[in-house]
């Protein structure tokens, strides 16, 4: 079984308007912006053909002009962050980032009703 990956999300980016994906994806690659682009080109590219194969990184590469090393932390950056996933060497559009932010919500939403008094 693979161990899962993991990474780090800024939560309260320069820039607190949020209103495109472009916006969520910066507060991931905060440390690299400049990947924050290919990384949508990338999820876009994985809805729009309902997955894409692992063998495909070499065009993917060639296609928003970036290289190996860049694309493997693309990938590591957004499978750690639950956008995407893996089966059977096709990449997949993954619902456990969405999944995270409703359970935090959630949490915290009961936490202030227990402590409004």
């Amino acid at each position: 079984m693979r161990e899962k990956s993991k990474t780090t999300f800024l939560i309260q980016p320069e820039n607190r308007i949020i209103d495109e994906m472009e916006d969520v994806l910066a507060c991931m690659f905060w440390r690299n912006p400049e990947l924050a682009e290919p990384a949508l080109k990338f999820l876009n590219m994985i809805s729009e053909n309902n997955g894409l194969k692992d063998s495909y990184w070499s065009e993917f590469c060639s296609i928003v002009n970036i290289t190996r090393g860049q694309y493997d932390s693309i990938i590591s950056k957004l499978r750690g962050g639950g956008f995407i996933y893996k089966r059977n060497d096709v990449w997949k559009v993954s619902e456990g980032f969405e999944e995270f932010l409703i359970k935090i919500v959630e949490i915290t939403k009961k936490w202030r009703g227990e402590n409004e008094e």
